[in-house]
């Protein structure tokens, strides 16, 4: 009886190192920030340095108005980036759009860059969509506008738009690239990315991590909070993305009458604009390696908003 009791008394032991591990220590170390200061600015001096507040949070952030300005973008950043990222040539985007007669509006979100952080922690826009909200009040505050607003997601980003816009946030458009819509797939996937070692092994990770971090999942999933907005959005992806894998991109533009969905030309894996990505490889990565045709998607986007 004893020696049945020892080895129930050690498979509980067991079991509850395993979730404690793969539940709470594991995604500590995938959902830690690791956000670094800005050390950059944009390349023209046609910029403003705001700081706005969200929940009490001071979030730092760029106004970028276009000179003869036809609509208002508001740019949302990837996890542990701020609001440049190297990877995507957000610089060269900022200044694509001033040129293109797109007024920008980006900023760090909490826990990012020079915004002010709680923990430190992401929680892949479960709590960062109120940042966005934020953003969006100090646009109203600012400007009385009759212009197109497009909410404009980069990985991480994409969810927190999606969010934002489901919470009641309005907006014209919705530009999505490589979007965050499936929380314990891209958790998994991150898992390999991380490590190298094979993804499976990270599914522990991705099953319980959304339960103690209080991430969105299942039918909370960005994808199908997706499928129940109807302004127009055009999701661009990477066909070979091995982080937002491109089959849930294809399920939205499915499922909703509103989405369109555009591949970005193939990469090549050797190609100077992916240097430095390693597994990440062609996430994120549509402006810088084909400029002109990311712009040409933003065209297509403002010819629905007319």
């Amino acid at each position: 009886m004893s020696q049945i009791l020892c080895a129930s008394r050690m498979t509980i032991i067991l079991i509850c190192s395993l979730v404690l591990f793969f539940g709470v220590l594991l995604p500590s170390e995938v959902l830690e920030s690791r956000s670094k200061p800005l050390v950059d600015a944009p390349t023209n001096d046609n910029f403003e340095q705001i700081v706005f507040d969200s929940d009490g949070l001071a979030l730092e952030g760029w106004w970028m108005e276009a000179e003869r300005s036809r609509a208002t973008l508001i740019f949302i950043h990837g996890a542990g980036h701020n609001r440049i990222s190297r990877f995507f040539n957000t610089l060269g985007f900022y200044d694509s759009l001033q040129k293109a007669d797109v007024s920008v509006f980006t900023f760090d979100q909490r826990n990012h860059g020079n915004s002010q952080y709680t923990d430190g922690y992401f929680r892949m826009g479960a709590s960062e969509y109120r940042d966005v909200l934020a953003a969006k009040r100090w646009l109203d505050a600012r400007f009385d506008s009759n212009q197109p607003l497009i909410l404009c997601g980069l990985s991480m980003g994409g969810a927190t738009a999606i969010y934002a816009l489901a919470t009641g946030m309005q907006a014209d458009g919705l530009l999505l690239f490589d979007p965050v819509l499936n929380t314990r797939d891209v958790l998994e996937r991150v898992g390999w990315v991380g490590s190298g070692l094979p993804a499976v092994l990270f599914r522990p990770m991705a099953y319980l991590a959304p339960i103690f971090w209080n991430l969105h999942y299942g039918n909370a999933n960005a994808l199908e909070v997706a499928k129940t907005l109807s302004l127009p959005m055009i999701i661009v992806q990477n066909k070979t993305d091995p982080v937002t894998r491109s089959l849930w991109g294809e399920e939205l533009a499915d499922a909703s009458e509103t989405a369109t969905i555009a591949f970005a030309p193939e990469i090549d894996l050797n190609d100077p604009c992916l240097a430095g990505k390693g597994r990440w490889s062609t996430h994120a990565s549509s402006f810088h390696c084909h400029p002109e045709w990311t712009m040409a998607q933003v065209e297509n986007l403002l010819s629905q908003l007319r």
